[in-house]
C-alpha cells in the first residue's frame, strides 16, 4: 500500500477540469466514508474452475485499457467458454467494444441505462482493475457475484474486496494487472507486455489501405494532459526527420489539437503530410498506425494502442512513471531527460512542482537521430 496518500490539496492543485475533479473529491469525501463504515468481506479464494462469468471493471482512459487486453486475450483463449462482460467509461468504451472476440458485453458506468443493465446479471467474479479511487470498489462490493478481488492500494479499499491484491509501485504495469487476473488461468502468467493486443478490423484496415499515403510514419499530437504534449518546434523536428528519409507523416490527435494540426500543415505547406486529426475513428486510427513504418508520440493512450498493434513505438515521456508505463525490455525507444522532479504523476493526479516550467517535455530535443530510421525499416518490413 501506498505510505503517501493523495488528499484534497492534491486534488485541488492537479491538473484537469473542475468537473474532473469534484468526481475525484465525491470519490475522495463519500467513497471513503462508505468505505468506512461498511462490514469487510470475508476473505475467500478464486477457484478457476467455477468460475463461467466474470465482470471486468475498468474506469479511466484508453491506456489503462490497453493494458487490460492482454489478459482478458489470454483467459478467453484457455477458457473459450468464459462469458467477460466490461464495466468501463464512455471514453475507452471504443477500446473494448472494438474487441468483440474477447468481450462478450461492454456497459457503461456513466450511462445510467447501460449501468443499470449489470444489476440484473449474476457473475462469479467481479474483478475490479481500477488502482486507486474507491467508487469502482464499491460498485464490485455491491454487484452480486461469490467473489470480488481489486488492489489493495489502502487499507479502507481493501476490506471491499475478498480477495486483496497487493499493489507494486515502481513495477511495470502489466506485472500488477498479471497478479490481479493470475488466478484465471496459466496463460496469464505468460504475459509480460501489451504488443499485439489489440487486433484491427479489416474494414479499418481497408479504409487506411485507401486513404493513407505510401511509406509513412505516424505523429500523435495528442496527449490528455496538455504539458505532456509536443511544441510546434518539436514537431517540425520530427516531420524533417521524416522528410531526410523520403517518408510521408501521418497526422493523428482528436478535436482538442485541431487548430495545432492546422498550423503544422499551413507552416510546412507540403503534401507530404497528411492531417486525419480529428477526422479518424479510434479503429482507424489504430488502422492508420499499424500501416505506419513507426510511431512517434508523447505518453498517451494512444502511444499504447501503437505499442499494442505492435508498431515501433518512439515515446516521448515527461512528467509520466517511466517505470509504471515503459518496459525496460522493449526494443521500442523512449526519450526522456530524467528531470529531478519527473514523475509529478500518481494515479492519474499530475501535481507539478515546477511553476509551469515543464523542462521535462519543453527542454527534449528530437532531432532526428539515424536509429529512428532503423526502427522504421524494423516496422515496414
Amino acid at each position: 500500500m501506498r505510505s503517501d496518500p493523495i488528499g484534497i490539496f492534491d486534488i485541488l492543485n492537479s491538473i484537469g477540469g473542475w468537473r474532473l475533479k469534484a468526481v475525484k473529491i465525491f470519490d475522495l469525501a463519500i467513497g471513503s466514508c462508505l468505505a468506512r463504515i461498511l462490514p469487510g468481506k470475508p476473505p475467500g479464494e478464486v477457484l478457476a474452475k467455477s468460475i463461467g462469468r466474470i465482470l471486468v471493471i475498468r474506469p479511466g482512459g484508453i491506456g489503462d485499457a490497453i493494458f487490460v487486453l492482454p489478459f482478458l486475450r489470454a483467459i478467453k483463449k484457455e477458457n473459450p467458454g468464459m462469458i467477460i462482460d466490461i464495466l468501463c467509461e464512455k471514453r475507452n468504451e471504443r477500446i473494448f467494444s472494438g474487441q468483440k472476440e474477447v468481450c462478450d458485453g461492454v456497459f457503461c458506468y456513466d450511462r445510467l441505462r447501460s449501468f443499470r443493465e449489470i444489476w440484473k446479471r449474476g457473475y462469479d467474479m467481479v474483478v475490479d482493475t481500477e488502482q486507486w479511487h474507491y467508487l469502482s470498489a464499491l460498485v464490485s462490493y455491491f454487484i452480486n457475484s461469490k467473489i470480488n478481488t481489486g488492489f489493495a492500494t489502502r487499507p479502507l479499499r481493501a476490506k471491499l474486496f475478498n480477495k486483496a491484491i497487493a499493489y507494486l509501485d515502481d513495477a511495470y504495469e502489466t506485472e500488477n494487472f498479471k497478479n490481479l487476473f493470475l488466478p484465471l488461468g496459466r496463460a496469464v502468467s505468460r504475459i509480460n507486455d501489451i504488443g499485439s493486443s489489440f487486433f484491427v478490423d479489416e474494414e479499418a484496415m481497408k479504409w487506411a489501405q485507401e486513404n493513407a499515403p505510401g511509406q509513412y510514419v505516424t505523429l500523435f499530437l495528442g496527449a490528455s494532459i496538455p504539458l505532456r504534449r509536443l511544441s510546434l518546434n518539436q514537431s517540425a523536428e520530427i516531420i524533417h526527420f521524416a522528410f531526410s528519409k523520403s517518408l510521408s507523416v501521418v497526422l493523428l490527435g482528436g478535436p482538442d489539437v485541431v487548430r495545432e494540426a492546422r498550423e503544422i500543415v499551413e507552416n510546412v505547406a507540403d503534401r507530404r503530410v497528411a492531417d486525419f486529426v480529428g477526422k479518424a475513428s479510434l479503429m482507424q486510427t489504430a488502422a492508420l498506425i499499424k500501416r505506419s513504418g513507426l510511431f512517434i508520440g508523447p505518453d498517451s493512450g494512444i502511444m499504447h494502442l501503437a505499442r499494442a498493434v505492435g508498431t515501433p513505438v518512439i515515446a516521448v515521456l515527461g512528467p509520466g512513471n517511466l517505470k509504471k508505463w515503459f518496459p525496460k525490455e522493449s526494443k521500442d525507444k523512449m526519450i526522456t531527460l530524467n528531470v529531478e522532479c519527473s514523475p509529478c504523476t500518481r494515479f492519474g493526479y499530475t501535481v507539478p512542482t515546477c511553476r509551469g516550467g515543464y523542462k521535462c517535455m519543453k527542454d527534449i530535443r528530437l532531432d532526428s537521430p539515424d536509429e529512428w530510421y532503423e526502427l522504421f525499416k524494423r516496422g515496414d518490413g
